[in-house]
């Protein structure tokens, strides 16, 4: 295990900027990286970010963790998820310290495994809902297990970093599986414990207006209408008519409009096929893209990067 010195190295070189992909994964072939570290009693990692997903488990010891703005306290069985460009720091106030597993990954690597799991209403609420909880609805919202769901944890972490130290024949395979695995079973532990919901803000169109900002953060991910209203606490009807009220548009409306937004911008700044550009924005079927965009935009996306590209 590292000591708290080589880790305040690794994370100083990212003080002022972005922890890049190429400085901390593995290859470009296999984007992860898993890694255990101890930080001393009055350790201070400094605000940083990075371009990859982080999965943190504590695994004996206490701290505090700023991130989006906010300090929450740390300790021994919590567990949480860091996702890209997010701003976080650490300071270690316990006088053991703090030992802390890092799982460091692009969603790249698991692709079609995070597209059906999006289907998964417990991985939806672990995996995107509480970062999201954290960083802008003042409360904390992560996983702190207990002594036995630590003991299970800890073993599929032991099987990642076996596999990923001895790097033997088929090992991406098998970690690829077990990350999976480990996410499966954080999202159950999730659901069985967790005694939060956006209801515990101030009024009903405050609930609206943060599941706007959840739409915006996540519009790529195929979330339903039934996902969205048990996020909001509300039965589908009563979002249905509050979500219009606030936003003068259905749910599907603004999750649409959202998706082409960013279509657009990719479809302006790269030269991908629109196919793949359907495919970054939750469109599975490239007609039904086609068909929205244009009623959206009142071009086809041909239509629309040709006139952009001609504007250029």
């Amino acid at each position: 295990m590292h000591t708290a010195k080589r880790l305040s190295n690794v994370w100083g070189i990212a003080m002022t900027n972005v922890l890049k992909i190429d400085q901390y994964l593995e290859s470009n072939q296999f984007l992860f990286h898993i890694e255990p570290y101890r930080l001393g009693d009055g350790t201070h990692i400094p605000l940083h970010r990075h371009e990859f997903v982080e999965l943190v488990f504590i695994s004996q010891g206490a701290g505090l963790h700023e991130y989006g703005g906010h300090t929450f306290p740390i300790a021994a069985g919590d567990a949480f998820i860091i996702e890209p460009g997010m701003d976080h720091a650490y300071t270690i106030d316990h006088r053991e310290g703090m030992e802390v597993v890092n799982v460091l990954f692009v969603p790249s690597l698991l692709e079609r495994e995070l597209a059906a799991l999006a289907g998964v209403t417990s991985f939806i609420d672990f995996y995107y809902m509480e970062p999201f909880l954290r960083a802008e609805v003042s409360f904390q919202a992560k996983l702190t297990l207990s002594p036995g769901q630590m003991l299970d944890i800890r073993g599929l972490l032991e099987q990642l970093m076996k596999e990923y130290r001895q790097k033997e024949s088929g090992y991406q395979f098998l970690i690829k599986s077990k990350l999976i695995e480990l996410f499966i079973v954080l999202s159950r532990m999730y659901v069985s414990t967790r005694n939060h919901s956006l209801p515990s803000l101030h009024n009903d169109e405050e609930i609206i207006l943060q599941i706007c900002e959840f739409i915006k953060r996540h519009q790529s991910h195929p979330l339903s209408l039934e996902q969205i209203s048990q996020m909001a606490g509300m039965s589908q009807s009563k979002f249905t008519l509050l979500f219009r009220q606030v936003t003068g548009q259905s749910f599907v409306e603004y999750r649409n409009m959202q998706r082409i937004q960013l279509a657009k911008q990719l479809l302006a700044a790269t030269n991908d096929k629109i196919a793949r550009i359907a495919l970054e924005t939750g469109y599975d079927d490239l007609s039904h893209f086609n068909h929205v965009f244009k009623k959206v935009t009142g071009e086809t996306p041909s239509q629309f990067r040709k006139q952009r590209k001609s504007n250029s």
